[in-house]
């Protein structure tokens, strides 16, 4: 389990680092996606799946980064969740805050950000309560 998942990886950073010419679809960022922040590999039919490609979409219009620019931004902010703050964050929950919180002709970053910022202020250090601080600053 944990080789498919480190391959899976490994041929996401492969892609994203050929540049945008080697984008990945919406449907293969979507499914790798939900695979990696739920543990294990999900089907392209999985219902998780079709709500991540949904966000996914919804960010992509609204940003007009695309669904590999997006995950590569999930993952540098969940990353640094984990290493700055040891706070274990999924690439989805950061999608849903994107989905949520993120507005037209801001930069995902600036939403990333805020979203980072909250759930290391929260005293549970939760997605839940960072979602409801961000919406609170609306």
């Amino acid at each position: 389990m944990k080789q498919i998942l480190a391959m899976l990886a490994l041929i996401s950073l492969a892609a994203m680092s050929c540049g945008s010419a080697a984008a990945m679809s919406t449907d293969t960022v979507a499914q790798e996606m939900a695979s990696l922040s739920l543990g294990h590999p999900v089907a392209a039919g999985d219902p998780a799946v079709i709500r991540t490609r949904t966000m996914l979409e919804q960010v992509s219009k609204r940003s007009g980064d695309d669904a590999t620019a997006i995950f590569a931004a999930c993952r540098r902010y969940a990353g640094h969740l984990r290493d700055a703050a040891q706070i274990k964050a999924s690439q989805l929950e950061l999608l849903a805050a994107l989905d949520t919180h993120g507005k037209a002709g801001e930069s995902i970053n600036d939403t990333l950000q805020a979203y980072v910022a909250a759930r290391k202020a929260a005293a549970d250090k939760t997605h839940a309560t960072a979602m409801a601080a961000l919406a609170r600053q609306k």
